[in-house]
């Protein structure tokens, strides 16, 4: 039986053994009293008498635990009576027992062959077969159970159950429902019924059968979700915010009952709808900032993928904006779900308003010029950057190493190198306290060397990075594709390369490392591979396809290699 034999079926099983306990309650368990037993039986002189007393001898066996002994008790009575279907049954319980299915199946069809209308027989057949997965035999011993015994809703429910094992859902419903034809409040065929309904996509009826759950008073506030979800999926999105809205009515605490109401104005679309109820929630049951901006946060991430919820995460930044004036929190949220949109400018603005409400909050000024470098207004944001200095003198080592940063992405390599240098001369930043900023520091400097020609001084950079934090990606990414411009530290720079694409395999970016590497060692199908995972991956990189154009000529494929360098300009092209 699905999820073990239920309490009902194992009463029916037991009943076979009921002698045995009988006999067990009547003698002593010592040795010296079985010996007793075993010369009384030896006296016996009528043929059926020992063939009885053999028979009880071996069930006493089965009920101490030795099934082997009791197995040798059946057979030499199987020997001299091959159809009496209680041996065959009681063997097979024997080779149940012992986890002997196969035995056991042979022998409990075989009793079942001789005595087709015994429950008891029928039970262990059924019970066997479905621990074999032989569900078509499972349902066909079910159903003769069934029949055995018209109305028994309890071996119907273990008939439904068997079509469940075997994934036979159209089945499973239709005796469910004479279950419930029999037994209208059958709680566990209410269930199950609905279940199958919901999974073959029957909404209607699952609708139906969810209200007739739910009685007069409107059931649970779980139930009432439920029946407002399956309104969706049928896309009857007025019932739907009905039934949701009727659902917080009654329990206004109900959180996901909540949810699910704005999520249909989100659906549909109807922006003064989620307003209104946004601002009913508010009022009513999420009180205090902190767990309007959880919510709110919940919003921003599910924009990032799914964009329907854009404009409701920034309806819902405005109204918070609008309820807590002293917060800066809605504004920086604001300016990170414009970010996530691409109007940095904007964003920018919000960070301002931010830091006008909390100028001393470090997070807000580095939100700033973040938001200023990806408008690329790389003045502006040097300006902010200097300013946090005089402002935030505490913090003024934090916001030099990101002018550092500024100064990298305005292309002032040099000027940034020179102020990262100075940086990471001074005490502070060997703290432990400052070992983020101290590598922030560090890469920004080896990327400023990169880009100045000069590995000799960006390596030993990277390789102080990896002893402060010998599992960054990043960084071993970067050593290793420096290192590769020197013959003699390919093998090393392999070495890096695969360590890094082990911790991030999705990157393209270090698989192009990696497939570049490969090509320099002159494993060019090895090569080809890797690059083009990459290409798949980041098809906006330049380099993946100019790596990709070299590699086609090594090929002896000019013409896919003039392909992948034209691919790779057009790119640089549309590069802003």
């Amino acid at each position: 039986m699905p999820m073990g034999t239920s309490e009902g079926l194992r009463r029916l099983l037991g009943a076979g053994c009921v002698l045995a306990c009988l006999l067990l309650s009547a003698c002593a368990s010592t040795g010296q009293q079985r010996e007793d037993r075993a010369l009384s039986l030896a006296r016996a002189d009528s043929p059926g008498q020992i063939s009885e007393r053999a028979f009880a001898a071996a069930l006493f066996l089965s009920a101490e635990g030795d099934y082997i002994g009791a197995l040798q008790g059946y057979r030499k009575l199987l020997a001299e009576q091959p159809d009496n279907a209680a041996l065959w049954f009681s063997a097979a319980r024997a080779f149940h027992a012992l986890g002997s299915l196969d035995s056991a199946r042979v022998y409990s069809e075989r009793s079942v062959a001789l005595n087709s209308r015994n429950r008891y027989y029928l039970g262990l057949l059924a019970t066997i077969a479905h621990q074999e997965e032989d569900y078509p035999r499972a349902i066909a011993v079910h159903r003769e159970l069934s029949n055995l015994d018209r109305g028994n809703t309890e071996l119907l429910g273990y008939l439904a159950l068997e079509y469940l094992a075997a994934e036979q859902h159209a089945e499973a419903l239709k005796v469910f429902g004479e279950i419930l034809v029999l037994d209208p409040r059958n709680e566990m065929a209410h269930f199950h019924s609905l279940l199958l309904q919901i999974r073959m996509e029957r909404y209607a009826e699952a609708i139906a059968s969810l209200k007739k759950m739910m009685g007069e008073d409107g059931g649970s506030d779980r139930l009432r979700l439920t029946l407002g979800e399956l309104y969706l999926r049928t896309g009857d999105y007025p019932k739907a915010a009905e039934t949701f809205r009727f659902a917080v009515s009654v329990s206004p605490g109900f959180v996901p009952g909540w949810l699910a109401l704005l999520n249909v104005s989100v659906r549909t679309g109807e922006q003064s709808a989620f307003l209104s109820d946004l601002n009913s929630y508010y009022d009513i049951s999420l009180r205090g900032l902190e767990k309007q901006l959880e919510l709110a946060r919940y919003y921003l991430a599910k924009a990032a993928t799914e964009p329907l919820y854009l404009e409701p995460a920034a309806l819902m930044l405005d109204v918070l904006a609008r309820r807590h004036p002293e917060s800066p929190e809605p504004m920086a949220l604001s300016g990170f779900s414009k970010l996530s949109r691409g109007a940095a400018l904007g964003a920018a603005e919000d960070f301002r308003r931010a830091i006008a409400i909390k100028p001393d909050k470090e997070e807000f000024r580095e939100y700033l010029v973040g938001a200023l470098l990806a408008g690329k207004q790389y003045e502006e944001a040097l300006r902010e950057v200097r300013l946090a200095q005089r402002r935030l003198p505490e913090s003024a080592l934090r916001f030099s190493v990101l002018e550092g940063f500024v100064l990298f992405q305005a292309d002032r390599i040099k000027d940034a190198a020179q102020l990262l240098r100075r940086a990471l001369l001074k005490p502070a930043i060997r703290k432990e306290a400052q070992r983020e900023l101290r590598q922030r520091a560090l890469g920004t400097l080896a990327f400023c060397y990169d880009r100045l020609g000069t590995p000799r001084k960006s390596i030993p950079l990277y390789q102080l990075m990896l002893k402060l934090d010998s599992s960054n990606a990043l960084v071993m990414n970067n050593l290793a594709y420096t290192l590769a411009s020197q013959p003699e530290e390919l093998p090393r720079a392999r070495e890096l390369a695969e360590k890094a694409v082990a911790l991030e395999p999705e990157s393209g970016v270090y698989l192009d490392t990696l497939g570049w590497i490969m090509y320099l060692q002159a494993e060019y199908r090895s090569a080809l591979s890797v690059l083009e995972k990459a290409a798949a991956l980041e098809p906006q990189e330049a380099e993946i396809f100019s790596h990709l154009g070299n590699l086609y000529l090594k090929l002896g494929d000019p013409e896919k290699a003039k392909e992948m360098r034209r691919k790779a300009e057009l790119i640089m092209k549309k590069a802003p």
